[in-house]
């Protein structure tokens, strides 16, 4: 199996996590791939079009922001109509949710989001 270059920039991000940081992170796997059957089972069981990649599930230092959803993107890939939805009602909902472009950039994010030390 290739992984496209937006799976090898979110390992990179999510490997960083678990080895720098305690910080609970979770990804939703949207971007499966099923059969209609089952994709209607997934549906139904929440699955959604659009969920950012990442999601830290604590506040950042000063509580202005229940926690941290983050949109993983690489060279030329834009927001899909579902995730800019997405972004919009997670801030709505009292969350920061960004696009970040490579794993670089994300780090650097989170690092300054959750005030990390380097």
């Amino acid at each position: 199996m290739r992984l496209g270059m937006e799976a090898i920039e979110q390992i990179k991000v999510v490997n960083w996590v678990k080895q720098q940081t305690d910080l609970p992170c979770f990804h939703f796997a949207g971007e499966r791939k099923c059969n209609p059957i089952y994709g209607s089972v997934l549906k139904s069981m929440g699955v959604t079009a659009g969920v950012a990649d990442l999601f830290f599930m604590r506040s950042d230092k000063n509580k202005e922001y229940k926690g941290l959803w983050l949109e993983l993107k690489v060279g030329k890939n834009r927001l899909t109509d579902a995730q800019k939805d997405f972004l919009v009602i997670a801030k709505r909902e009292g969350y920061q949710a960004e696009v970040i472009y490579g794993s670089e950039k994300a780090i650097s994010y989170i690092k300054a989001f959750y005030s990390l030390e380097e």
